[in-house]
This record gives C-alpha cells, structure tokens and sequence, in this order.
C-alpha cells in the first residue's frame, strides 16, 4: 500500500510492533533514508491470537476485521505524517498471521536493501532466544539495520563509521559509502589481536580503503579475552563511532550452550553494543 510511487537508489523495510522501540527503528530508517537516497516500507504483522477473545466464530471475525481496519488507519496516517514531513517516499504494509512466516515471505516478494528492526532492552534472558531479531540472522542473507533506544544515525551532519568485520559484501559497502560521502570524519577498523572470525582481516582493511577512495582511516586493536566485547564497547564509545558495520558469524549454539544459557558471539554484540549495528549481508 504506497503512497509514494517515487523511485529511490534503496528500500528499506522497517519491521515495526507498534511499540516505543519500532519507532526507534523508524526514527533511525528515516534518518539513513534522507542519507542515502532511500525509500521506506513500514510493515507490521498481527497475530490473530492477540485478536481474537470469543469463542463464537462471528464474533472472533468481527473483531479481527475491526483490528484490521484500525491498525491499517493508524500505518496509513503514520506513513502519510512522514512523507509529509520528511519529504521521503514511505509505504506502509500490514498482515494478520505467523509473524516469522510473513516477515520472511515479505522480504522474499519485496528484496528490500536493508531490513530495519529495534532492539529491546537488556534482560536477564537472552532476548534474542526465540525473537524475530535472531530468526532475520539466521533466515535473511541480506543487510540488517539493528537499533536500540538513545542513539540514532543523524541526517543533517557527517556521520562516523566504525568497522567490526572479515567479510563485508560488496552491496554493504556502497550503502556505507552513500552514508559517508559528506563526511570528512575518518573511518574506524576495529580488530583483536589473535586471529579469529571477529577479526579485521588487512585484505578487508584494503578493500574497504579502495571502495573509499582511500579516506582517512584509524586502526585500532585490542587484546582477545573473556573481556573482547567490554573491550569493543569501549573503543566505539570513544571514538563516538555512530554506526558499526559489522559481518556475520554464527547464531547457532549447541546443547550445552543453551542449557547454561550462554550467548553466541553474535547475541554478545548485539547485546552489548549501543550504538544503530549494521550486520552486513552474506553468510
């Protein structure tokens, strides 16, 4: 359902439960939409189940189309303040069903560039454990924009990257490079001294340079331990890293990890990390 027909250079899909930490997300897709030439599909997925209260089937009918129609009115004018106000091209989607199973055969029928989703806040469980942040990981093989509250990618000033990443696919890279291309602000490579799949590999380092044009950059590295993700909090919080780019690696834990309840090295990240975190495509 659009209300824009204009066409941009990107799409992004901003996935939205209609709560405070989706309009984060919104906030953020607004601001790397006006950045980088974007467009933006809000879409939300219902579940019949938080719907339906009664037992008579008319009864449940009636109610679901009344939740249809309400929650239809409120993306509609949602997505028209926007585009008015933001002067962006915004559509707006909405679905009442299995919220995984719609939200992959979605981004399946509308390849969108970067997928847009918040972050909840820390808790005590692993919050990625059975939530839809995990399942895109594991499902989308394309760019995932992950946002949580309090820090947000900025239109109307130059924007300072930060790299965190061995494998960084070549349609990542020119989103990056659309965001950057004001900034005189140099580019941050983050790595750890041992060799590992979190490492900045130097060949990495190179490409991205080329892809730049050889823009000022800064490398820093620190010391692989059970204190890594402390360590790479810190080096993004000082050096006001505004978005971290980031490959993928494994989100899959064995037996005995979910016994005790242990974290990929992904969930650690994501977890951790403050600011917005670009999971870069491919896997």
């Amino acid at each position: 359902m659009n209300t824009q027909n204009q066409k941009n250079k990107y799409q992004l899909l901003v996935l939205t439960d209609l709560t405070q930490k989706s309009d984060t997300a919104l906030r953020n897709a607004i601001n790397m939409a006006k950045a980088i030439d974007g467009s933006i599909e809000i879409y939300h997925v219902g579940s019949p189940l938080d719907v339906v209260k009664y037992e008579n089937q008319v009864s449940s009918m009636r109610e679901i189309a009344k939740k249809r129609i309400a929650t239809e009115k409120k993306l509609r004018d949602l997505a028209h303040l926007i585009s008015k106000e933001e002067n962006i091209a915004v559509s707006y989607g909405f679905t009442l069903g299995n919220v995984k199973n719609e939200i992959q055969h979605h981004i399946k029928k509308t390849n969108p560039d970067i997928v847009v989703i918040g972050k909840r806040k820390k808790k005590l469980v692993d919050f990625l454990e059975d939530g839809v942040t995990k399942f895109l990981l594991n499902k989308h093989s394309g760019p995932i924009l992950i946002v949580g509250e309090g820090n947000e990618i900025q239109a109307d000033r130059e924007i300072s990257l930060g790299f965190y990443s061995n494998a960084i696919d070549d349609h990542t890279l020119q989103i990056t490079k659309d965001l950057n291309k004001h900034s005189k602000n140099p580019i941050k490579f983050f790595s750890i001294r041992k060799k590992s799949a979190a490492a900045v590999t130097k060949s990495t380092i190179d490409q991205i340079k080329t892809v730049f044009n050889d823009h000022n950059t800064v490398e820093y590295e620190f010391e692989e331990n059970s204190y890594s993700l402390e360590g790479l909090e810190n080096y993004v919080s000082k050096n006001n890293v505004e978005l971290l780019c980031m490959g993928r690696f494994s989100t899959e834990k064995g037996w005995m990890d979910r016994l005790f309840n242990r974290k990929s090295k992904m969930d650690g990240i994501i977890e951790k990390i403050s600011v917005p975190l670009l999971v870069t495509g491919g896997k």
